[in-house]
């Protein structure tokens, strides 16, 4: 998906409207279900639909932004502690970084949220599962975040359910390779920054001693 709703051409705006549609059902279904037991939730989710068509109607908006926006509900979905609303709203954020709309605030939101229902014991399989999208779809995870995940991953594998076990054990050898990588990648990228600030320095003191 590209960075705003309008890039792309025809086929991307149609693509993003359908994916801005599908959103909005989600969120209304979220909305009925939460309707008598989460007030707050199915109030957010409103909030969510309103934003998703306002997003429609002006087709310039950063996609980052708004998915920013409509975060909110399903992190107070995974708070519930309402194992089928939690299922869902996992779906729904899944479904948000396999289509690469979350950036790196939305992912540390979501990393977040991930840890909340890591230290309750609640979905530990879908946690994993999420982390590994999050991880493997792109590089928006960076730093802190990063580490926190690896951290999540290692903690769910030292947990009492054989299927958590096992499952946190594939993704943590999956996920330490993938970090490495990433950190190198991170600090080559850091290392070239600096030898390219060092080359601009010694150009300026070379036009200031040519002046002096």
């Amino acid at each position: 998906m590209s960075s705003s709703f309008a890039a792309g051409g025809t086929t991307d705006n149609e693509a993003a409207q359908k994916f801005l549609e599908a959103l909005q059902t989600d969120f209304r279904n979220l909305s009925l279900e939460t309707k008598k037991k989460y007030p707050q939730i199915k109030e957010s989710c409103e909030e969510a639909i309103l934003k998703l068509k306002t997003a429609g109607a002006n087709p310039q908006t950063p996609v980052y932004y708004v998915v920013n926006q409509i975060l909110y509900p399903l992190v107070q979905g995974c708070e519930s502690k309402d194992v089928k609303i939690i299922k869902f709203c996992l779906g729904m954020m899944q479904r948000l970084i396999t289509q690469q709309v979350v950036d790196q605030k939305g992912a540390r939101y979501i990393t977040d949220t991930l840890w909340m229902l890591m230290e309750n014991g609640t979905e530990e399989v879908k946690v994993l599962q999420s982390v590994t999208l999050l991880l493997t779809t792109n590089t928006v995870v960076h730093g802190e975040t990063l580490a926190k995940t690896l951290v999540l991953c290692f903690r769910l594998h030292f947990t009492k359910d054989s299927t958590t076990i096992n499952t946190a054990g594939a993704t943590v050898r999956q996920l330490v390779s993938l970090v490495f990588e990433r950190v190198v990648a991170e600090e080559a990228e850091a290392e070239a920054n600096q030898d390219e600030k060092r080359e601009v320095n010694l150009e300026e003191l070379k036009m200031a001693t040519a002046v002096a």
